[in-house]
């Protein structure tokens, strides 16, 4: 049987400029202007050996971290170790979570695993219970 495709839940891979979009907001969001958000960056890229950028530079400079965060740029992306620095700063995995929604992941934190890891053993406790009722019924 063939599945019938909607219209409007159609996913697509061009994620591009929702990525922007959603690292701009991050951004906005930090309480940082975008001076220092790409300080900080800098400095975190340098503690950890992290290039940001291709080519002969060093450190990210404004105008390309501008056009990372203009949604009609779709020339300039960073790259997934840049990417990681920069959820590192915004303290959000937003930009994470736009690159996993296509291929239907989510990105979740440590109070989620932790939560997610209870349920589980909370099933497995459940299905050994009702496995003990039935023996014991049998006895």
């Amino acid at each position: 049987m063939v599945k019938q495709l909607n219209l409007f839940d159609r996913k697509s891979f061009n994620i591009t400029r929702e990525l922007k979009e959603c690292m701009a907001q991050v951004v906005a969001d930090s309480g940082r202007s975008r001076a220092e958000f790409l300080d900080l960056m800098n400095r975190l890229a340098d503690r950890f050996g992290v290039r940001l950028v291709k080519g002969n530079g060093n450190h990210l400079r404004m105008a390309t971290f501008e056009k990372w965060l203009n949604p009609n740029d779709h020339e300039h992306i960073p790259s997934p170790s840049a990417l990681a620095i920069f959820s590192e700063i915004g303290a959000s995995s937003l930009p994470l979570q736009v690159l996993a929604a296509p291929i239907g992941c989510r990105v979740i934190d440590e109070k989620d695993i932790k939560l997610l890891l209870w349920a589980k053993e909370y099933h497995r406790i459940r299905e050994s219970r009702a496995k003990m009722r039935k023996l014991e019924a049998d006895l």
